[in-house]
C-alpha cells in the first residue's frame, strides 16, 4: 500500500490565497510604479501645467505620469484578477531563448547611425539603418528591404522635416 500525499481543502485555499497577495513580483512592481506615477502627478501639478497655448514646466511630466499610471494600473488590476498562474522560473530562464547576435547587430546599427547621421544625412542614414534592421528581422525578399527602408526614411522625413519643421542634418548629398 503506497501513501499518496493529499491536499486538504484548507491547505489548497491557503496556497492560492498566498498567490493572491503582493508576493508576485509583477503585482508589487506595478503597484510601485503606480505609486511613483501618482507622486509625479502631484509634483507636476504643483509645478504648474500651464495652458494649451503655453504649457508650464509640469505639463510633460504630467502626461508621462498619466501614461505610467494608466499602464501600471491596468497591469496591476490584470494581475489581481488573473486566474492563470505562471510557473515560477529563474531569471536565467527568462533569457534562455534570446538571440544575442541580433541584439548586438541592432545596437551596433544604432551606434553607427548616431555617429554618421551628421555627415551622411538623415535620409540616407535612416534608409541604411532601416535596411539593416529589416535584414536582422530576417525579411525574406530584398525588394521588401529596399522599399521598406525607403518608405520609413521618406515618410519620417516628410512628417518631421516638412510638416513639423524639425531640422535634420542635410549631409553630403544635400538632402
Amino acid at each position: 500500500m503506497t501513501l499518496q500525499p493529499s491536499l486538504s481543502k484548507s491547505s489548497r485555499s491557503s496556497d492560492t490565497s498566498s498567490k493572491r497577495g503582493l508576493s508576485d513580483p509583477e503585482k508589487s512592481s506595478s503597484l510601485f510604479l503606480l505609486l511613483i506615477a501618482l507622486a509625479v502627478l502631484l509634483g507636476s501639478v504643483k509645478l504648474g501645467l500651464g495652458t494649451t497655448g503655453s504649457p508650464g514646466p509640469g505639463f510633460l511630466p504630467f502626461l508621462a505620469a498619466v501614461v505610467l499610471a494608466f499602464s501600471s494600473g491596468i497591469h496591476f488590476l490584470s494581475k489581481i484578477f488573473s486566474k492563470v498562474q505562471r510557473p515560477n522560473g529563474t531569471v536565467a530562464s527568462l533569457w534562455a531563448g534570446a538571440k544575442w547576435r541580433k541584439v548586438i547587430y541592432v545596437v551596433l546599427a544604432l551606434v553607427i547611425y548616431s555617429i554618421f547621421i551628421e555627415e551622411v544625412g538623415f535620409i540616407v542614414c535612416t534608409f541604411l539603418v532601416m535596411m539593416v534592421l529589416f535584414l536582422v528581422m530576417e525579411v525574406k525578399h530584398w525588394y521588401t528591404v529596399l522599399i521598406g527602408g525607403a518608405l520609413v526614411a521618406l515618410i519620417s522625413y516628410i512628417v518631421f522635416e516638412k510638416l513639423l519643421s524639425v531640422g535634420f542634418p542635410i549631409g553630403i548629398f544635400g538632402f
